[in-house]
């Protein structure tokens, strides 16, 4: 596929020349999204493990209030992401472990959304200690899979030729 129009936009764009004129923004960048990432893995370790009866000592209401948690922790992701994309697209546009990263993070956004419609407000009626239903469990046990992949795939991306 030819991503030299979408390299060329974000080339084009101010936040480019912020990410790559600004010494500190690329480094604080790399540290917020690591902190991203520890936020929002580490709510849905918590949401996941109660609705896989790993933690059934959580109430299940207190476990799903982290939800909200892991959103926000996305939500850096997602912001500094598009940093990293902005400053260096064409080492991220076509790289191998680049293009597996965000397929893998579209699929775990449809097993959080198949989670929230789903299961979620059934979720929410179960007493303390009580099991969650075998497709609930599915759906966390995918996610904790999705979102271990998702960090593998990041950790490659420099190491991967495009």
């Amino acid at each position: 596929m030819n991503w030299e129009p979408l390299a060329d936009w974000f080339v084009s764009t101010k936040l480019h020349s912020l990410v790559v004129d600004n010494f500190w923004v690329f480094p604080m960048c790399e540290t917020l999204h690591f902190l991203g990432l520890i936020v929002l893995f580490g709510a849905l370790i918590v949401v996941d493990f109660r609705v896989m009866g790993l933690a059934r000592f959580i109430n299940m209401k207190a476990a799903m209030a982290y939800i909200p948690v892991a959103l926000l922790g996305f939500a850096v992701n997602l912001i500094t992401g598009i940093c990293f994309m902005s400053a260096e697209p064409t080492a991220y546009l076509g790289n191998f472990a680049f293009g597996w990263k965000m397929a893998l993070i579209l699929l775990a956004g449809v097993n959080a959304l198949w989670f929230w419609f789903g299961e979620h407000k059934k979720l929410l009626q179960l007493a303390d200690g009580e099991d969650a239903p075998f497709s609930a469990k599915l759906i966390a046990f995918t996610s904790i899979v999705l979102w271990v992949l998702v960090i593998i795939g990041g950790r490659m991306i420099p190491y991967v030729d495009q």
